[in-house]
């Protein structure tokens, strides 16, 4: 009988980030003690500062490390031209790909979210790097998709595709972050349905 290989120990580096992410999501930027991350992942504040230099550069990395899984993720959403000819179906498509990914928390994405909000007066640098590395990109690739798909005319692509993926930000946040679906509910099919019907 094989044995399965185990999977590979987390290093010290990840055992910081895994705690600090959970203690910056608990208890805020300010509210967390770099005691309680060392802590919480069982390592000195020595071990901890030979990886980090202050909280500031914790806080940093754990965002950072939380957007380029989003990121990823993003690319490899189907926002391309040819998945299917007839246009308005592989917008509806592209926009339910979206929507799945931006309604997917497994990953505490809306509480990561969340936290950035709170947090972008004192690193206003993360904030818009969420903007410049996922946001910006899916604008282009659907603007790219406006502009170039034979059966639709779009006479700005570049602002249509922003209000496209604006739409679907406040969809998550009234819908799931916000936890107000039961004040201003929406119907998930019938606002990618609307959302698509504006195209065209």
């Amino acid at each position: 009988m094989a044995i399965e290989p185990s999977a590979p120990k987390p290093s010290k580096a990840e055992l910081i980030q895994a705690a600090a992410l959970q203690e910056f999501l608990k208890t805020g930027y300010m509210g967390t003690s770099l005691d309680r991350i060392a802590k919480v992942a069982q390592v000195s504040k020595p071990t901890l500062y030979s990886h980090f230099k202050d909280k500031a550069s914790l806080f940093e990395a754990v965002v950072q490390h939380q957007l380029q899984g989003l990121q990823q993720d993003i690319n490899v959403l189907p926002l391309d031209l040819d998945r299917h000819n007839d246009p308005q179906v592989l917008l509806t498509t592209i926009l339910n790909g979206l929507l799945d990914r931006m309604l997917t928390n497994t990953d505490h994405h809306h509480d990561v979210i969340r936290l950035m909000l709170g947090e972008s007066g004192r690193f206003p640098g993360l904030a818009q790097g969420m903007v410049r590395s996922i946001h910006k990109p899916v604008i282009e690739r659907l603007s790219h998709l406006l502009a170039t798909h034979p059966a639709i005319s779009c006479p700005n692509p570049h602002l249509t595709a922003s209000t496209l993926l604006g739409s679907l930000i406040y969809y998550t946040m009234t819908q799931h972050m916000l936890q107000s679906a039961s004040i201003l509910p929406l119907d998930r099919d019938s606002y990618v349905k609307n959302l698509v019907s504006l195209i065209f």
